[in-house]
Parts: structure tokens; sequence; C-alpha cells
């Protein structure tokens, strides 16, 4: 901003201090046409202190004139005001004293459009402060309660007993079997009998169960022969057991168990070692082996060795003479054992 000039008269006095020292005083007197000029404005100065709130405006009514005012008015009536005729203007009451303003009342505007509301409440267990929450800016508003929960009630009574299986959300197109178990499908959302998750089993035979005892100049033979009832799966036979077999002295030939699977040439599904001691019965263990020539490794999606779903199985314990010799072979069910498993296999393996 450029300076500012204006006339003025300088008058300076000296005088001494009470050390002798001079004092010079100066003194500037503007001309009248100076003096009415009006100074710039200066810098803006900080901020003033936060004032006491204000009131809300109430309107209580109409007035004619001054002498119908209202009387014995006190501090808590702060923020009243009322229309006042005679000036169409408002008489405000600050708390101590009235305030009027002349011509503050105008035209009345046209009769505002009926307000609608529209409630909804939300319950939730969960929620343990209720709350009321107005949203909308036209004659039109929603109205959100939220409905706290309240006291925990009493524990009703025992109810009646029912069946699974009876249940809305449970699927009986699979019937459950021997060591089933329940799971929730993932497509339909429903309860559902699953496949035993270990197999299905065991069954289990000992001694006399085994056919009698035996010892014959025979390529083979079944020491026992026993039946797995119909399963609702394909599955693959798991054997374990024990027999005690007999190998007529000779170099040139052994004895050994087989289990097959629904005839005495059956795929094989078991296999015990055999021996070449001779007028002796030795233990044999067996378990779970599949190929007659060498064991046949099967990956999880085979279906070599299997029972078809719905079909009735029968596993033959059979004592086989390995060599063409002619001896005798045998066994003795004093202490045999023969335990099955059903392992589940899937249908759509191949």
């Amino acid at each position: 901003m450029p300076d500012i000039q204006i006339s003025a008269r300088l008058v300076a006095t000296e005088e001494a201090d009470l050390d002798g020292l001079p004092i010079l005083t100066a003194t500037v007197t503007p001309t009248e046409q100076a003096a009415a000029l009006l100074l710039p404005a200066g810098p803006t100065g900080p901020d003033g202190p936060r004032g006491a709130p204000g009131t809300t405006f109430a309107k209580q009514g109409a007035i004619a004139n001054i002498g119908a005012r209202p009387v014995g008015l006190g501090a808590a009536d702060r923020g009243k005001w009322w229309h006042r005729l005679d000036t169409n203007g408002m008489d405000f009451w600050d708390g101590t004293t009235w305030i009027h303003s002349a011509n503050a009342v105008g035209v009345q505007g046209p009769v505002a459009p009926g307000n609608t509301v529209t409630v909804a409440t939300t319950h939730d267990p969960g929620i343990t402060v209720a709350a009321l929450n107005f949203s909308g800016t036209t004659s039109a508003q929603t109205l959100q309660a939220t409905a706290a929960a309240g006291v925990q009630g009493p524990a009703g009574a025992v109810g009646a007993a029912g069946a699974i299986t009876a249940a809305t959300d449970y699927d009986d197109t699979i019937g459950p079997v021997r060591r089933s178990m329940f799971a929730l499908t993932a497509s339909g959302r429903r309860w559902q009998a699953t496949q035993p998750p270990q197999g299905h089993g065991p069954w289990g035979w000992l001694d006399a169960e085994f056919a009698a005892n035996r010892e014959e100049a025979i390529a083979s033979y079944a020491a026992g022969i026993f039946t797995i009832p119909p399963l609702p799966y394909q599955w693959r036979p798991m054997v374990y057991g024990n027999l005690r077999i007999f190998m007529e002295q000779g170099d040139d030939a052994r004895a050994e168990i087989r289990v097959r699977l629904n005839s005495g040439n059956g795929v094989m599904v078991g296999s015990g070692a055999g021996h070449r001691v001779s007028g002796a019965y030795l233990p044999i263990l067996f378990a779970p082996a599949f190929g007659d020539e060498a064991t046949k490794p099967l990956a999880p999606s085979s279906t070599y060795a299997c029972v078809a779903a719905g079909q009735t199985a029968t596993l033959h314990v059979c004592v086989e003479r390995v060599g063409d010799s002619g001896r005798k072979i045998g066994h003795d069910r004093a202490n045999a054992a023969l335990t099955v498993w059903a392992q589940p296999v899937p249908e759509a393996a191949s």
C-alpha cells in the first residue's frame, strides 16, 4: 500500500530533566481536512473469547402491543418470543429483559405438507444399548429404532426328543449304515448320512467257524469261506488273520495262505508266507496283498479287487501248494482268526 501524506503542524518543545539533560517533545497537529480522512485498516487481530451459547427462538403466540407483554418471566423463559401486532415485530425475552425488533415478522407462508414418519425396528440379542435415529430432510422421514436385548429369561422346559431323520433339514435319499456319520452337505446345506470314515466293519471269525482240519495231497483248498453282506457303496476288502498250516517234507514245494475274493480262483486280496517244515503245523500271519504273482500297487483311484455296491461278497481263505510235487498240504483251525474291514472306494474311480 502506498504511503498517505497529510498536512499537519509540528511543534517541538525542549525542557531539561532533573539532571539537566535536555528533553525534546514533538507534537503533530493535522489540519482539519487531514483529520477528516479515514485511516487504512490495520491487520486482523486475534480471535476473541468464545461467547455464551445462544438460545432457540420459541414462538409463544401473538400480543396486541407492549402493554400486553406477559409478566413474571425469569431465566427459564429465555428464548421465548411473541408476535407484536402493532409493530408487526418480535418481543423477545432474553432471560432478564425484553428486546423488541420491529417489522421482524414476515408474511405467513403456505401450509407445509403433512409429515410422514416410517418406523423401522431392529431386534438384535447382541445389542445392549437402545438407540433412535431420524433420517430424511423432507416431510417423508424414517425413524430407525434399535431395540436392545432385555434380561435373559429362565430356561424353558425340555422338549420331547425327536428322530434326526424326521428333521426338515435332513436328506434321506441316502440311508445310514453301520458306523455312518452325519454331515452337512456343501451344496444343499442339508444333513445327510455319509459312508463310515474309517471303512465298514469289522467282521471277524475264529476257530470252529473255519472248516474242519484237513490234510491232503491237493494243489489248493479253502480252509474257510466267509460272507460279507451287501454294502451301499463300492468297497475293497482289507483282511488280517492267522492260520496254522502244514506242508509235507520236501524241498521242491511249499504251502502258503491266499485269501481270494468270491471264489477259490478269484482275485487275491490277502497273503501269508509259507514253509517247508515236515510234519509240523506253523502259525502263519496273513495281511492285505493284491495280485497273484507279485504284490500289485494300487492308486487311490483304482477299482482293482473291489466289490460293487449292493452285492454280497465271499472271502475264501485258501491253503495253496506252490510247486507241482504232489505232496500234502493241510491246516489246523485251532486259534485260527480272520478280521475284515471294508475300505470305501469312490464309484467314479477307474
